[in-house]
């Protein structure tokens, strides 16, 4: 009675371990050939001609016209057609109500290639052709007016045309390589992203084994080449495919633990054979996924792969995708020079703008660009871009401070007119006239925060300034007042709020933007 005891308490402990099956898709290398879909068995019969720079067909000789594969390349040109002005419409609303309406229009149009091959098997007497088809879609820059981006598109239409039929060009170049390679040629192939599934729950009793045999694996898969045979790696994978082997019988029923550790086995093994050029066994233990039942899916594409790998190396006359693969160019046949782009199409203009709203004193509502690079230089002026009548790009125009209200980035950067008396005059960026005017003067500052208590904001992307609600001026932080007396001027902002004035007091804050952020938050937050 004991022994039968035990016997179940063993019993239960070992499934209770198979139950905690998770697994890890873990990664191994491996090297091959990929064989072509419509081979020459002879090696020595393996040649190519073709009038075309930059396209090579692996493990063929190029030879001056005509070799055995004769392809000849053609271009139909490059169309223009869909050209057209987009017109939008953008709207300034306030309070709900829209208080301005502007346009922007773009020019647009569809480039379109057509290249063909005709490929002649001298061989088999067989020809055929092959057409590829290369289109792009342009967008210019946004102009204010249908004239300009009209103006900007007839000029530019040839230039972006020609661009074009180069780009088009070296794509379908790589198309063209692949489709050939892919029926004659045979191509070296590497990668470490293939997968085993490998128990990842550390309790379950396969763990140590499971993780071993993967190590093993991975550490022979690494020395696999695609040119040197895998006779000696067929030696080092045996005792990790008898190691998966001896695990599906430990395993016997139909509960889903149960089969899932079982999958893992059925699929190492299947992806062990078919890199081993094995495609009965691959087609073996595909068939014992799908009967295992865990995920069938992958048991139907290791027949596929079976199916097509033995199809392949039938079709090839091989047993293995491991050969020398020997690639060269006797034909002396001078490529044409690759064509360069043209010089950058007069994209007007072609530099880095972020598009905004600037709103006047006037309260007009102008859509403007400015160069970012000139964005935080805003202050006592900003610099928005100009065109001249035909859309062309003239310079920038200077608005100063005083004559501006906001400005709204279309990227939610927002600039506001802010007056306050900066704490010096800092190099390359003042207006001199500020050495006469003294007092708190009209600048441009970007808005750090806002509430209906406090506004922060930032002069020359280095100045932080406070303004209290109800106050005309800010107060910079650097000032010397402000910075020697910085617990008394912020208390002194809070005193609507004693809780805040304490903390101010108390050096709860420091004179920087994040604890200022800070300040103005307590400050709007406050129910006191």
């Amino acid at each position: 009675m004991k022994k039968t005891l035990l016997f179940l308490l063993l019993l239960t402990g070992t499934i209770s371990f198979s139950q905690r099956t998770n697994l890890d898709r873990e990664r191994f290398h491996v090297s091959l050939v990929n064989l072509p879909s419509e081979p020459i068995l002879d090696n020595s019969q393996r040649t190519y001609s073709i009038n075309l720079g930059g396209v090579s067909v692996s493990g063929f000789t190029r030879v001056k016209a005509p070799g055995n594969i004769d392809v000849k390349f053609t271009s139909s040109g490059t169309t223009i057609s869909d050209a057209r002005i987009d017109k939008t419409k953008h709207e300034k609303k306030k309070d709900g109500k829209v208080v301005s309406v502007s346009y922007t229009y773009v020019a647009k149009a569809t480039y379109k290639s057509t290249y063909t091959i005709n490929v002649i098997n001298a061989l088999t007497g067989k020809s055929y052709e092959k057409s590829f088809v290369e289109s792009s879609k342009y967008s210019s820059n946004s102009f204010d007016s249908n004239y300009k981006a009209e103006k900007h598109y007839k000029n530019n239409k040839y230039d972006l045309r020609s661009n074009y039929r180069i780009k088009h060009k070296k794509a379908v170049k790589s198309r063209i390589r692949s489709f050939l390679n892919s029926r004659y040629g045979y191509v070296p192939y590497s990668t470490k992203n293939e997968v085993f599934w490998i128990l990842a729950s550390k309790k379950h009793p396969e763990y140590a084994m499971h993780n071993d045999a993967y190590t093993k694996a991975k550490n022979a898969f690494a020395k696999m080449k695609y040119d040197e045979p895998t006779d000696e790696l067929a030696k080092e994978l045996k005792p990790v495919i008898e190691y998966f082997k001896s695990v599906i019988p430990k395993y016997p029923g139909t509960k889903r633990k149960m089969r899932k550790i079982k999958y893992a086995s059925y699929y190492n093994l299947a992806n062990i054979y078919y890199y081993l050029d094995m495609p009965d066994k691959v087609q073996e233990y595909g068939q014992k996924i799908i009967d295992n039942d865990y995920d069938k899916s992958d048991g139907r594409r290791f027949l596929r792969y079976a199916e097509s790998l033995k199809e392949s190396m039938e079709k090839n006359n091989m047993k293995s995708r491991h050969m020398k693969v020997v690639t060269e160019d006797l034909s002396n046949v001078e490529d044409e020079k690759e064509e360069t782009e043209t010089e950058q199409v007069k994209e007007s203009p072609k530099l880095e703008l972020s598009k905004a709203y600037l709103i006047t004193k006037k309260n007009d509502t102008i859509l403007v660009e400015i160069k970012k690079k000139d964005i935080w230089k805003i202050g006592y002026d900003v610099a928005t871009v100009a065109y001249d009548n035909d859309g062309t790009l003239i310079g920038t125009k200077v608005r100063k401070a005083n004559l501006c209200k906001e400005i709204l980035f279309v990227d939610g950067l927002h600039f506001k007119n802010i007056k306050f008396k900066e704490s010096s005059t800092k190099s390359g960026s003042a207006d001199v006239g500020q050495l006469v005017l003294g007092g708190a003067t009209d600048k441009l500052c970007q808005v750090i925060y806002e509430s209906d208590k406090i506004g922060l904001y930032k002069f020359n992307d280095k100045e932080l300034v406070l303004v209290p609600n109800g106050s005309e001026k800010g107060k910079s932080t650097q000032s010397v007042s402000f910075v020697f007396g910085f617990r008394k001027q912020l208390a002194k902002m809070a005193k609507s709020c004693p809780t805040v004035a304490a903390k101010a007091k108390k050096k709860e804050y420091k004179n920087n933007e994040k604890s200022l952020i800070k300040f103005c938050e307590d400050l709007t937050d406050c129910k006191e």
